[in-house]
């Protein structure tokens, strides 16, 4: 029964780190090879807690470290929990401010070869290779936990924890961020979600799971040593993952019970034994891997291959879609005479002035991309960019929202200055843009898609969400509802459930600018908004972006075809090499015979 238990402990182990990685990996799409580390960080910090005081270690093992400071295990524990979660956080920054894809793979294997090199050369610190011992076991009302049928309870409570508590982030809306800046960060950036900071404290949750594992494993084995947190395992831990499916904690459970059990289950073959396991088990391992990515790369259980009682998101979809609309915010429940009256056709010095944008240049190289570009956009009023190919029509886009710092020039909105302004920061001021290739998050439904943008959710926020629950949960009803509330405003309320993929790419356009008025701000920067949709779903998105000018947006659109912007436009600047070379109406512009000859044609 004890060798039961003691298997069943290594497979719970396997559980809390698989799922810890899983938010990381699965939800956020951020790949470590560093777990194993910050597993052993943790075993480390409780180790060093609860080893007993010098006076109390004379006569123990005379290699390694022998003594501590003698704490319980328990407040050992949540100190480890917090150690473990800060220096992952700390450790974090490259990659939540730079490093992405295979670069952040080789900065964190980086991290996972030097922290266990210096647990091996920090003699001092960590007893080097004879690692800590011994460690005091677990205990309970005074009762030492030492065998594994005693001690296997704890760690049911441990796992069971490590699931729910990762289950809760990451079908919330904290994980429908994590979800999204695995799709497409910049697209969330643009929402106003500081996507840097969702992405350290991921980091950073992931190892305190991690490290919680590390500590109780300490407390369980009573030893540690440099050789448990290898490299080894770290790709032990993000196969779990893959074997069980990324975003989907119920596959990171199968995946750990069928490879934790794998090595006892060849153990217990007559004719393979405990001395032929290891390599037995490594060519199972690998070759199972192998047929898996061959034959079903999202794994044994994939994401959105989950019970329904399970989807946590989904019950507080149905529960919002039945709540009613807030008439307090919804454009689709207004009249829109009553809130604002189109500007079209008024004087331009009519129209409140909302953004000036003064000689604005960029360079890239040798390139003139902007040139000195002056241009007004004004409240209520709809104003185009056309020009060639190659213009610098969306790189002003991407000055005016952040992504870009030009050289010169100046952007100012309600008479601040934004340049220096990070996206997300000009985003939440007001400032907010759709993208030519509609960077819609495919992965999820329409209604995450469109929700993902509502400013000021509670759940978005780590402390909110894990102290407040009732009251994110409040909120979240009501983002939902507000996210059906912007569908039905462009006509998609009867897609809400599906999934991004499934739509047509028109489809996907009014799905983006129904993300774009989410946002709620007050400056629309649509960029082709009617590129490559039929003719039926170009006179759809006119008559809504006609709608949204009388409800006082200031609209500013990117457009190559001229139909729609005669349509639409108010004023039109038409740019060549990056400058400014004509202003006006549209009928104004047609009329010269210049632009007529290199850009309008006969």
């Amino acid at each position: 029964m004890d060798y039961l238990a003691d298997v069943g402990i290594t497979i719970l182990i396997y559980i809390i780190l698989g799922v810890s990685l899983n938010l990381l990996l699965g939800y956020a799409g951020q790949v470590s090879m560093a777990h194993a580390v910050f597993y052993g960080i943790g075993a480390y910090t409780a180790g060093l807690l609860s080893l007993p005081i010098l006076e109390a270690a004379q006569g123990a093992a005379a290699r390694g470290v022998t003594s501590g400071l003698g704490w319980n295990w328990i407040p050992a524990l949540l100190i480890a929990i917090v150690f473990t979660f800060g220096f992952a956080f700390f450790i974090a920054f490259p990659a939540a401010i730079k490093v992405t894809g295979e670069y952040l793979i080789l900065l964190t294997l980086a991290f996972q070869v030097v922290i266990n090199q210096l647990m091996n050369s920090l003699v001092n610190v960590t007893g080097g290779p004879y690692g800590l011992t011994p460690i005091p076991p677990l205990s309970l009302f005074g009762h030492q936990l030492v065998a594994p049928t005693q001690a296997i309870w704890i760690f049911v409570v441990a796992a069971a924890a490590a699931f729910f508590l990762s289950w809760r982030v990451g079908e919330s809306p904290f994980g429908r961020l994590l979800k999204g800046i695995r799709e497409d960060e910049i697209a969330v950036r643009a929402l106003g979600k500081n996507t840097r900071l969702v992405k350290l404290t991921v980091f950073g949750l992931a190892a305190a799971i991690a490290g919680m594992a590390g500590a109780l494993a300490a407390y369980y084995y009573q030893f540690i040593a440099p050789g448990n947190y290898t490299l080894d395992l770290s790709i032990f831990i993000v196969a779990v993952v893959v074997l069980g499916g990324t975003g989907n904690l119920l596959g990171t459970v199968l995946g750990a019970v069928v490879l934790g059990a794998l090595s006892p289950a060849l153990q217990n073959i007559p004719w393979i034994g405990t001395a032929d396991s290891i390599p037995w088990q490594g060519v199972i391992y690998g070759l199972g891997l192998a047929l898996i990515m061959r034959f079903r790369p999202q794994g044994i259980l994939p994401e959105g291959l989950t019970p329904r009682w399970f989807k946590r998101a989904e019950k507080l979809a149905a529960d919002a879609a039945t709540a009613g609309t807030p008439p307090e915010w919804s454009l689709a429940a207004q009249d829109p005479d009553s809130v604002a009256t189109c500007a079209s056709g008024e004087e331009g010095t009519q129209a409140e002035e909302v953004v000036r944008i003064t000689g604005l240049a960029r360079t890239f190289g040798g390139l003139q991309a902007v040139d000195g570009v002056d241009m007004a956009l004004r409240k209520g009023r709809i104003t185009a960019l056309i020009g060639p190919n190659g213009a610098g029509k969306t790189t002003i886009f991407n000055m005016i929202t952040g992504e870009l710092k030009p050289d010169t020039g100046r952007v100012v909105y309600r008479g601040q200055d934004m340049i220096g302004r990070k996206p997300h920061e000009l985003a939440r001021a007001g400032i907010v843009r759709s993208f030519q290739d509609v960077r819609v998050f495919q992965r999820l439904s329409v209604l995450e898609n469109v929700a993902m943008a509502v400013p000021d959710q509670p759940g978005e926020n780590l402390l909110r969400l894990t102290f407040r629950p009732l009251a994110a949960r409040r909120s979240e009803k009501r983002t939902l509802s507000q996210a059906r509330a912007y569908l039905e405003f462009v006509g998609m309320a009867d897609k809400a459930d599906e999934s991004v993929t499934n739509l047509s790419f028109g489809e996907q356009k009014l799905v983006a600018i129904a993300r774009l008025l989410a946002t709620e701000g007050d400056v629309l920067l649509l960029d082709e908004p009617t590129s490559g949709i039929d003719v039926n779903s170009v006179n759809q998105v006119i008559d809504l972006i006609q709608r949204l000018c009388r409800f006082g947006k200031t609209v500013c659109i990117v457009e190559h075809s001229v139909h729609v912007v005669g349509q639409l436009a108010d004023h039109v600047y038409f740019l060549d090499h990056g400058a400014v070379i004509e202003q006006g109406t549209m009928a104004a512009l047609t009329s010269r015979p210049h632009l007529v000859e290199v850009y309008f044609g006969t």
